[in-house]
């Protein structure tokens, strides 16, 4: 059966990285597993709108040909006719869903590092915006295994009448929650932790343009916040 995955690694093979790609897969959700036969015309839009973005950045020296034979590859019959979309010609605005990431060992950090800063540079954040992103959202998924055992990271991407213009994070854990008096510790800078959650937490509102945190004893604790940059 060709299925979205099977079809695009076989061209992206030998160019793009398996790590890479299962990244990019992760970010389509259902429709990688999609036989191709069974795509409609939005969704073969909201695929390549995706993986041209993907494609340019991380295969920038043949990524106008890449790009071509996924278009033709993304048909039934290979015609490369069927509704396929690509570059800003075509009004395709539509943003990909948002990416939750299950945060429960070690290795998670890392993963979702990783998918934090190619979301950034992807949505067209600058390099150093993104390296932000990324390190926030590593502060994040620390303390998340840290102190609660296990959660989740969401990344969202924003838009506007101009188009995409930051990506909100959230991230959520059904913890213990963090006591009020702690939590003015943090924010005053003087609470010490041999894990460093109060550092954590200060280096992450800095980093970001907006930060609201909700914690709830014995019920968890989630961050949202939110970084902007022009595309």
């Amino acid at each position: 059966m060709k299925t979205v995955e099977k079809e695009v690694g076989a061209i992206l093979a030998g160019t793009i990285s398996s790590i890479t790609q299962r990244s990019i897969f992760n970010r389509l959700g259902g429709l990688a597993t999609t036989p191709i036969q069974q795509l409609t015309p939005g969704d073969r839009a909201t695929i390549l709108s995706e993986l041209e973005n993907s494609v340019r950045l991380f295969a920038r020296s043949n990524s106008t040909q890449l790009i071509a034979s996924i278009a033709k590859a993304l048909t039934a019959d290979g015609s490369g006719t069927q509704g396929v979309t690509s570059g800003g010609g075509s009004g395709v605005t539509a943003l990909p869903a948002p990416r939750k990431l299950p945060i429960e060992q070690e290795k998670d950090i890392a993963t979702a590092r990783l998918e934090a800063w190619s979301e950034a540079v992807r949505i067209g954040l600058s390099k150093f915006a993104s390296v932000k992103v990324a390190t926030a959202v590593s502060e994040l998924a620390r303390n998340i295994i840290f102190y609660a055992g296990n959660g989740t990271v969401e990344l969202r991407s924003l838009k506007d009448d101009r188009g995409v213009i930051g990506l909100q994070i959230i991230a959520t854990d059904q913890g213990p929650g963090i006591p009020g008096s702690k939590l003015e510790e943090i924010w005053a800078g003087t609470y010490k932790s041999q894990r460093g959650m109060g550092k954590g937490l200060v280096a992450v509102k800095k980093l970001v343009d907006d930060f609201h945190l909700d914690t709830r004893l014995g019920l968890g604790t989630t961050v949202t916040c939110v970084f902007r940059g022009e595309r």
